[in-house]
């Protein structure tokens, strides 16, 4: 029988916590032994190492071998949270800032815009914003955007795929009655999270990790994996990895006691009553009914070496983006014809996705432009599915993330 010290130190799996802070020299310490309170995220982390081990030649006058020489300790970490948004119009969820280091940026917009304005003409799938909207093309590209008016009802939620310096903004469905001088047009309070090459914009991170007591600490983390996943009435999924440098493992160093965890509940990808509640799941405009949508950024990084770094080896950078959708919506008379000339045709089409319900705990995610790599048949419910590849056809505008 375990005495009461022996289960005083067991280490309990389900008691978890992580610190996760921007590092302003990359491969410095940025939390610097205490965490913020802001620093922490709400989410499930998993850690792996990887031991540099170099073989040892010397002869033994034996059989044996001596062991390996070790080298470099480099670590693996891996986050997964279901998405909820901070609650609040505007401001990023505790998880945003990891997409800093994932090659994207973020754009606040602190205050709705256009609020009772109307439209100067409109299409089925376009709507002329009124002069007090910007004439910067693609300036609100990614942005979700009210309809009111027209059209009717409490309206509809949608998403700009594509902006023009005419305030022209194309929208991600089609509308009939076609919008016009009669649709009222607001773009809400938003945070923005959208693909860049720009290193300036890149961030790398220091994480502190806690297993119950046991503790991690990992310096020059870099984002070289992200994977964000819907599943029709569940809550959104995202899961983080991170590459950098072993700065601590395995010590004993009791918890942090100013976590606060968030346990608002993360929205999930179903129809609420009115725009406020709007679901969406349109692929080239038409509703497509799928069981899951699956982005996957498709990142590839690398470490290089350096004799004069720790470890010896400088924090990882990015070297790639291969972005990929993939889509498993039922098969249809109609539809699947269309689905399967997108691939004999290579002509790219947006794919959009709306979830969520109140002031900051709403999502958009989109593909303006993108085109079907791939088209499989499978069963679902013994019901026919169309399983689509898509890949984004415009470098640093393949895939947009909105809460608002």
């Amino acid at each position: 029988m375990p005495t009461s010290t022996e289960q005083l130190y067991a280490v309990r799996d389900g008691i978890r916590l992580v610190a996760v802070k921007a590092e302003t020299t990359p491969g410095v310490d940025a939390i610097a032994g205490t965490p913020a309170s802001s620093d922490y995220i709400t989410c499930r982390a998993d850690i792996a190492f990887q031991y540099d081990q170099h073989p040892n030649t010397a002869v033994t006058n034996s059989y044996d071998e001596l062991p390996p020489i070790p080298g470099a300790q480099r670590a693996t970490v891996t986050l997964r949270l279901q998405m909820v948004g901070s609650g609040v119009a505007a401001t990023p969820p505790d998880w945003g800032r990891l997409l800093g280091g994932a090659a994207m940026t973020e754009t606040i917009t602190a205050a709705a815009l256009g609020f009772g304005s109307m439209a100067t003409a409109g299409t089925g799938t376009s709507v002329t914003l009124p002069n007090i909207f910007g004439s910067v093309a693609q300036q609100y590209r990614g942005m979700p955007i009210l309809l009111t008016g027209n059209p009717g009802g409490a309206g509809a939620y949608d998403i700009i795929g594509d902006y023009t310096a005419s305030r022209v903004a194309y929208i991600s469905s089609v509308y009939s009655p076609v919008l016009s001088t009669a649709t009222s047009v607001m773009i809400p309070a938003n945070v923005l999270y959208a693909p860049t090459s720009i290193d300036d914009f890149e961030k790398w991170f220091t994480l502190y990790l806690w297993h119950d007591e046991i503790f991690y600490a990992v310096v020059g983390a870099k984002v070289v994996g992200l994977q964000i996943q819907l599943t029709s009435g569940a809550p959104a999924e995202m899961t983080v990895t991170l590459a950098g440098l072993v700065a601590q493992k395995f010590n004993v160093i009791a918890r942090s006691a100013n976590f606060t965890p968030v346990t608002r509940s993360p929205p999930i990808w179903r129809y609420l009553a009115g725009p406020a509640g709007s679901a969406m799941s349109r692929l080239n405009r038409t509703r497509a009914r799928v069981r899951q949508a699956s982005f996957d950024f498709g990142l590839a990084g690398t470490q290089m070496e350096n004799p004069e770094a720790y470890q010896g080896y400088d924090p990882a950078i990015l070297t790639k983006r291969a972005i990929r959708i993939r889509l498993d919506p039922f098969q249809h008379a109609v539809d699947t014809p269309l689905r399967a000339s997108l691939i004999d045709t290579a002509i790219p089409v947006p794919y959009c996705a709306i979830w969520g319900s109140g002031e900051g705990n709403r999502f958009a995610l989109m593909t303006p432009s993108a085109q079907a790599v791939d088209h499989q048949r499978s069963v679902r419910n013994e019901l026919g599915v169309d399983s689509l590849t898509l890949a984004p056809t415009t470098p640093d505008a393949g895939l947009f993330l909105a809460c608002f």
